[in-house]
């Protein structure tokens, strides 16, 4: 039997708090990233739970909506950025965005500032920033920037062990070393 959602959340909130969970690991202490996919009809229910989860916990966790943080990326830029999706589109939006997006450096920055001081961040908004910021993408980023904080992906779809498949229906997310929890 498979576990609905709420089981699952509950499993989640008494795994991170076992000692040890946000501590490095393995040879190359290396700290994991994992995913929690859910339904995405129960996006509500998933954060929910995530809020009281912040408030209640003695840890410091950090929630980052990845569509917040794709929009404070561009700040002092939102008003030309409706213009063009006004104008040309979603693509024309996607194709403007894409050359403060493929800065790596900008990226890590901006992510470790809105991480703070955090011991766990939960990343959320995944469906809310697609197409616009791709989740795995960012992942990846900060894996080569070495960024050393565990870290939840909570995706409303689908993770087989090798893919995401958002809303699962959209199977071109990139290819990305992640644990399911």
């Amino acid at each position: 039997m498979i576990a609905d959602t709420y089981e699952r959340l509950n499993h989640v909130k008494i795994r991170i708090h076992e000692q040890g969970f946000t501590t490095p690991k393995g040879i190359g202490s290396e700290i994991p990233h994992y995913v929690f996919d859910y339904p995405a009809e129960d996006e509500l229910k998933v954060r929910t739970y995530l809020k009281v989860l912040v408030e209640q916990s003695p840890m410091k966790i950090q929630t980052i909506n990845l569509f917040e943080f794709f929009l404070n990326l561009f700040e002092g830029d939102i008003e030309d950025l409706l213009e063009i999706s006004d104008e040309e589109g979603l693509t024309g939006l996607v194709e403007s965005t894409e050359t403060v997006l493929v800065n790596e450096q900008t990226l890590v920055e901006s992510f470790i500032k809105a991480a703070g001081d955090a011991e766990l961040i939960l990343i959320t908004g995944v469906g809310n920033a697609f197409p616009l910021m791709r989740s795995s993408k960012l992942l990846k980023i900060l894996s080569t920037y070495a960024y050393r904080r565990t870290i939840i992906l909570f995706y409303p779809g689908q993770f087989t062990g090798l893919n995401l498949c958002l809303f699962h229906k959209l199977n071109n997310e990139d290819q990305y070393q992640l644990s399911r929890i």
